[in-house]
């Protein structure tokens, strides 16, 4: 039996506004907030379940995961990095969010200024 995805019925919407954060001149991150806000999914964002999906459907296709472009709005970085949590990002997380990153402007907005930076 298929694992149930919460919000699936916003799929659509949220991939949608995902894409378009990450075309957008300049490119800059979403917050899970702001992503809620405009997709009608809350204040805390989709699911986690709805962005896993995503990232594997974007996987499959053999494409980058777009959804690396949704961050939290008191680190300025995804969630989760390779499937772990990420309160406060190491900076090997750091670095991987960055590769995934421009694995994103290199398929969706070439030239763009890469928004996650490694001290």
């Amino acid at each position: 039996m298929p694992k149930k995805v919460r919000q699936i019925e916003k799929l659509e919407i949220v991939q949608s506004e995902i894409m378009k954060a990450v075309r957008a001149i300049p490119l800059r991150p979403i917050t899970y907030s702001q992503l809620g806000e405009i997709t009608a999914t809350g204040p805390r964002g989709p699911s986690k379940e709805l962005l896993d999906y995503i990232a594997d459907q974007q996987k499959l296709a053999a494409l980058p995961d777009i959804t690396v472009i949704v961050v939290r709005s008191d680190s300025g970085y995804p969630g989760q990095i390779d499937g772990q949590k990420t309160e406060k990002p190491t900076i090997e997380q750091k670095r991987r969010a960055r590769a995934k990153m421009q694995e994103v402007i290199d398929k969706y907005n070439p030239g763009a200024h890469n928004p996650f930076f490694v001290v």
